[in-house]
């Protein structure tokens, strides 16, 4: 653990006390955990074999989500600048009232974040939130904490996104059970949060930054249609979730094998950007040339956070190969009954926090839960509630060395202090809210 330890300290206080850049630090600690970590080797070897493995890690996770959030980063400032986030806003606050605003982007978020992954959603509605704090102001920090609340719980409870996919085989509980446990059981803990969120920015009127184009939403006469507006957005997420059916469906159904390669995740957000920038293109009608050579500041302003999203990972499997899965294991073994509710969400919560990532989270710990229950049907509560309690366990403690707390950070424009005070918290407060429900209803309604 000497490792684990060493090199969480090195990364929170060279970032948080002197204030080396995220990519830097991180990437310096990934190296020094690797480093420190269990080895025959002799001390030359070792480091060279962490400075290998971290450009790997690295470099494993650029590919993984590099296009996609470069892509991401060009919908949504064609969005701004078309008017079509600002064509959305006024209609979420024409349906909902400018009070509710904050429930419209948590049940979009809620939604689009099963088939989509966290990143992805953040990034298509951190836009809208922007627009929505121009009409509203004050209330940016509330808005994007909504978006996060609602996409934090899907994206940890309910398949197919990968995480909570693979812990309903790990625990060996059906499909179709593990999504209608985690769709209802994280209702109530966003609520929660929500209602309680307020409390984490009392006090301080945090805006979205502006940008030379960010005024061209409002100061336009000319947005296009709600439809249009629309589009970029549902695009991606009916083809991804397209391809997530038409996996399932094998060969039975016509043109799976098309629908699997449209819904990629880097061909839906291709598409969708060929989508946003059209409906820029009919609104103000630039040159072609000055149309594509625009979308070089949105790529410019993604290249820091591919990095430090890519550096975050690395150093999350730096500290996972330190050996803290083992050291987890085997400090669980006694556990037994009802305890394991607990302990899961002990469990993924501390592995969310030695490594960062949630999906890794809730692969191990769900697979380390699953080596003490060698006999499910023993338990004095239904299986789901496993599932459930590791998925709310992976949502407390994010901090520096998850990609989700950079994402965040970056796209809205905060300060990693102000990270803490939102996203941190608010992923917190559900897990918290989402672990407390979860112990009420396995000892009132056990479903055994």
């Amino acid at each position: 653990m000497t490792a684990v330890l060493l090199g969480t300290l090195f990364v929170a206080v060279t970032i948080g006390v002197l204030r080396l850049h995220p990519f830097l630090a991180l990437t310096l600690g990934a190296i020094l955990a690797g480093s420190l970590a269990p080895s025959e080797l002799p001390a030359p070897e070792r480091v060279f074999a962490a400075l290998d493995a971290t450009g790997g890690a690295f470099g494993d996770l650029v590919g993984a989500i590099g296009i996609a959030i470069a892509l991401a980063a060009i919908i949504g400032d064609c969005l701004l600048r078309s008017g079509a986030a600002d064509r959305i806003a006024g209609s979420l606050l024409g349906l909902f009232g400018e009070r509710r605003a904050i429930w419209a982007l948590a049940a979009a978020a809620y939604v689009l974040s099963i088939p989509v992954f966290f990143d992805t959603v953040f990034f298509l509605l951190v836009p809208l939130a922007r627009a929505l704090a121009r009409r509203a102001p004050g209330r940016y920090p509330m808005f994007v904490m909504a978006i996060c609340a609602g996409a934090v719980a899907t994206h940890s409870l309910v398949p197919p996104t990968p995480g909570p996919l693979g812990m309903a085989d790990n625990l060996g509980l059906d499909l179709g059970t593990a999504i209608g446990f985690g769709l209802l059981l994280g209702i109530l803990p966003v609520t929660a949060t929500l209602l309680i969120a307020p409390r984490f920015v009392r006090g301080r009127n945090v805006e979205p930054a502006e940008t030379p184009d960010s005024g061209q939403t409002t100061a336009h006469p000319v947005r296009p249609g709600l439809f249009a507006s629309l589009f970029p957005i549902a695009l991606p997420v009916v083809l991804m979730s397209g391809a997530s059916i038409a996996a399932a469906g094998g060969g039975m159904i016509p043109a799976a094998a098309w629908a699997v390669v449209l819904g990629h995740r880097n061909a839906a957000l291709l598409l969708a950007t060929f989508a946003a920038a059209f409906v820029l293109w009919k609104v103000h009608r630039p040159p072609l040339r000055r149309l594509l050579g625009s979308f070089g500041n949105a790529i410019g302003e993604a290249g820091p956070i591919i990095l430090i999203t890519a550096a975050g990972g690395a150093f999350g499997r730096a500290l996972a190969g330190a050996g803290v899965t083992e050291d987890l294991a085997r400090a669980s073994s006694a556990a037994d009954g009802t305890v394991l509710l607990l302990l899961a969400a002990g469990i993924a919560s501390l592995l969310k926090l030695a490594q960062g990532s949630g999906t890794v989270a809730i692969l191990t710990g769900s697979a380390i839960v699953a080596s003490l229950v060698p006999d499910p049907a023993a338990l004095s509560f239904h299986p789901a509630y496993l599932f459930a309690a590791v998925g709310f366990g992976s949502m407390v403690a994010s901090w520096m060395n998850d990609s989700g707390f950079w994402v965040v950070g970056r796209m809205s424009g905060f300060s990693e202090g102000e990270t803490f005070r939102t996203w941190t918290a608010v992923a917190a407060a559900v897990g918290v809210f989402g672990v407390i429900q979860v112990l009420v209803l396995a000892t009132l309604f056990p479903l055994v």
